[in-house]
C-alpha cells in the first residue's frame, strides 16, 4: 500500500515540473494587461478682456452687448393704446418713441438706462417711463406698481426687432414760427426749445404765406406742423414734414390767464359724450376781434361770434367743402354744435360750449 502511494506521488510530481522558460512564458501570457495612464487635457485659461466679461455666465443677468430695438403697444387708460419703440445703446444711452394712438400725441424721450440684475429702467429727469424686466434677450415686460414683471399677459410685453431700426423722431407740434432774412425759426410751445428751420421743399410753401400775409412781417406767429429734429450736429435744426396752418393771434398755451378763452387754440376732447379722435386735429381759436376759425377734421371754417359775459352766440361757420370719408359725419355733428351753443365756460384748462344748460363741446388747449 505504501509503495503505491509513493509511486502516485512520484507521477503527479512529474506531470506538475513545467521548463523554466515555458513557465516563465505562460506567467506572461496569464499576467493580467497592464492600465495605459489617461492624460489630463490642459487647462485653458481665458484671457481677461471686454468679451469675455460679457458672456451671460450668470442667468439672472443680462447684458446689453449690440445695439437693439423693442417695439410693441401697451395698454392705456384713456386710449386705444401707446405704441412704444424703444432703441437700447450698448454705451448706457436710450431712445424712445411713445405714440398715444387716436390722440395725435407723440413723446421722444432720451435719456440712459440701468439694469439691474434684469430689470431695465429708462431715466430721464423730465419725463418717467415704465421699467421693464427681461423676460429673455428679445422680450421685455413691464413691471407693475409693486416692481414684479407682467409675464403672463403679453398684452404688457414689448418684442425685439430681428434689426435694429432707426427712431422715427416726426411729430405733431405748435410753436411760435419766426422768418427774417429768409431764415426761419420755431420756438415749440411744449417745450421751449428754439431750432433754425432748414430750407426744404416743404418749408418753400410755409416762407411765401408768412411774407405773404402783411399781418405776420417782423412778428412770430403759431403755427402748428408736423415735423422733426436733426439728428447730431443738426439736433437744433427743426425739418417740416407737414405744414398745416397759422393761427394769428394765438399764444403759447402755457401762457393761459384764468378764464381766458380769447387766443387759445383749443383741440375738441368731446362732442356730448363722445370723445373725439385726436387724430382729425379739430381745433378753433376765438380772437379778440369777435372773429373765429378752425379746423374741423376735414375743412377750414371760419365766422363771426358774439360773447357777452358767459351767453355766447355763434353766426353761422363759413367752410371750404372738401369731403373725407372717415371724417364727415363727425365734422357736420361739430359744426352744427358749434353753431347752437349758448353759453360758454372756461373751467381749468377746459373750453366748454354748452345748449340749454347741456354740455355740448369741450376743449383742451392744444399743445401740437
Amino acid at each position: 500500500m505504501k509503495k503505491c502511494l509513493l509511486v502516485t506521488a512520484l507521477l503527479l510530481s512529474a506531470c506538475s515540473q513545467v521548463p523554466s522558460e515555458r513557465s516563465a512564458e505562460t506567467k506572461t501570457a496569464i499576467a493580467p494587461a497592464q492600465e495605459t495612464p489617461v492624460t489630463q487635457p490642459e487647462e485653458v485659461v481665458v484671457a481677461n478682456s471686454t468679451t469675455a466679461e460679457a458672456m451671460a455666465t450668470d442667468f439672472e443677468h443680462i447684458f446689453v452687448d449690440a445695439d437693439m430695438t423693442f417695439s410693441g403697444t401697451l395698454p392705456c387708460a384713456d386710449c386705444p393704446g401707446i405704441a412704444y419703440h424703444i432703441n437700447l445703446f450698448r454705451d448706457g444711452r436710450f431712445e424712445a418713441r411713445q405714440e398715444y394712438l387716436e390722440r395725435n400725441q407723440v413723446s421722444i424721450v432720451k435719456g440712459i438706462w440701468l439694469l439691474e440684475k434684469r430689470s431695465l429702467h429708462l431715466v430721464n429727469q423730465q419725463q418717467t417711463l415704465p421699467a421693464f424686466h427681461f423676460l429673455s434677450n428679445s422680450q421685455l415686460a413691464m413691471l407693475d406698481l409693486n416692481g414684479k414683471p407682467i409675464s403672463a399677459n403679453p398684452q404688457y410685453q414689448l418684442q425685439r426687432e430681428a434689426e435694429f431700426k432707426k427712431l422715427d423722431t416726426r411729430q405733431a407740434m405748435l410753436g411760435l414760427y419766426m422768418l427774417s432774412n429768409n431764415q426761419a425759426t420755431f420756438t415749440s410751445c411744449r417745450s421751449g426749445d428754439t431750432l433754425s428751420v432748414a430750407n426744404t421743399q416743404h418749408h418753400l410753401p410755409v416762407m411765401r404765406q408768412y411774407q405773404q400775409d402783411e399781418r405776420f412781417t417782423g412778428n412770430a406767429v403759431i403755427a402748428t406742423l408736423v415735423g422733426r429734429r436733426g439728428q447730431d450736429e443738426q439736433a437744433n435744426t427743426l425739418f417740416i414734414d407737414k405744414f398745416e396752418q397759422f393761427w394769428p393771434g394765438a399764444i403759447c398755451p402755457d401762457h393761459i390767464q384764468p378764464g381766458k378763452m380769447q387766443g387759445i387754440v383749443w383741440r375738441a376732447e368731446k362732442l356730448t359724450n363722445r370723445y373725439v379722435p385726436q387724430q382729425l386735429n379739430v381745433r378753433v381759436i376765438f380772437d379778440q376781434n369777435e372773429r373765429l376759425y378752425g379746423f374741423a377734421g376735414c375743412n377750414n371754417f371760419n365766422g363771426n361770434y358774439k360773447q357777452r359775459s358767459n351767453q355766447l352766440t355763434v353766426q353761422p361757420l363759413v367752410s371750404t367743402r372738401k369731403f373725407c370719408a372717415d371724417s364727415s359725419d363727425l365734422e357736420q355733428q361739430f359744426t352744427q354744435s358749434l353753431q347752437s351753443a349758448d353759453r360758454v365756460e372756461v373751467n381749468g384748462d377746459k373750453l366748454q360750449l354748452f345748449k340749454n344748460n347741456q354740455l355740448i363741446l369741450q376743449f383742451k388747449p392744444a399743445v401740437n
